[in-house]
């Protein structure tokens, strides 16, 4: 299941370099948002409206925004640096939300932790290699989608202390539409038949991406199935060559493989139940 989610976000990474050719990211950010709270709208009609019911409305508004952020930072970086590069920083999400666990939420930490999250860190300074000269709004958009990512990681960790999982979710799909709708004015234009099926395209396999991990998830532990998370990078790398004569280079095995030791180190001591490991 895990190959599984790899591959097909591999492929979605490389639908969404190609679509970049016709349509600017917020405007593609902004029908994958349309798109997944339509989703939802069945399954919010057979819930009823008591599953919206909340005392949390601004925590589930943060949430949503910074999954939105996380949406926009990641888009505009497949459209601007190599795939290989964007997937690579995009494995540091979980070392920020540790890293805003400790200091947003005060848990814990001992010697073990700090020198994954140092060696995390590291690894993506490698794969970012950032200088005066190399230095792009791409890269900063790509560490713009990972501490996002953690950002949202953190509010569902402190919504679901509270509140049902239902209600994060539609909250999370919807409450940020309209800023997403506000950001495609400006790239607006009716998609072209083509564009149209770019677009569900991506919908689609964002969905299935998304069912092929929590199912990964649920069947397995973490720290034993995000080692074969690493086959995003190696799908996306090759894609990424192969379609879109992108160059592989040492830096991003190197920068990637460190961070993905770094996650699934904390990962696995989380699982045990060790996060002050």
């Amino acid at each position: 299941m895990m190959a599984c989610a790899g591959l097909t976000i591999a492929l979605l990474w490389a639908v969404l370099r190609h679509a970049s050719d016709y349509m600017h990211p917020l405007y593609i950010v902004f029908w994958r948002s349309l798109f997944g709270a339509l989703i939802l709208v069945p399954w919010m009609i057979r819930q009823g409206p008591s599953v919206m019911k909340t005392s949390r409305l601004g925590m589930h508004f943060l949430r949503s925004l910074t999954g939105f952020t996380a949406m926009i930072g990641i888009f505009y970086s497949v459209a601007h640096i190599p795939l290989a590069q964007a997937m690579a920083v995009n494995y540091s999400g979980p070392l920020f939300a540790t890293l805003g666990a400790v200091l947003l939420f005060g848990e814990a930490i001992k010697a073990r932790r700090v020198v994954a999250l140092v060696t995390g860190f590291t690894g993506m300074l490698i794969v970012l290699r950032p200088d005066v000269d190399s230095f792009s709004w791409g890269m900063a958009a790509a560490v713009l989608g990972a501490v996002s990512m953690a950002g949202s990681l953190l509010l569902i960790r402190s919504l679901g202390k509270t509140e049902k999982n239902q209600a994060i979710v539609i909250y999370g799909n919807t409450l940020s539409l309209p800023f997403a709708f506000v950001m495609a004015l400006m790239f607006w234009h009716w998609p072209s038949w083509y564009e149209w099926c770019l677009l569900i395209v991506i919908g689609g396999m964002s969905t299935v991406a998304q069912l092929f991990m929590n199912r990964a998830l649920i069947v397995a532990e973490t720290g034993a199935v995000l080692p074969i998370d690493f086959l995003r990078l190696v799908f996306v790398s090759i894609l990424g060559a192969v379609l879109f004569a992108q160059p592989i280079d040492e830096y991003m095995w190197l920068g990637g493989g460190i961070i993905l030791c770094s996650v699934v180190y904390i990962a696995s001591r989380e699982s045990k139940g060790e996060g002050a490991a």
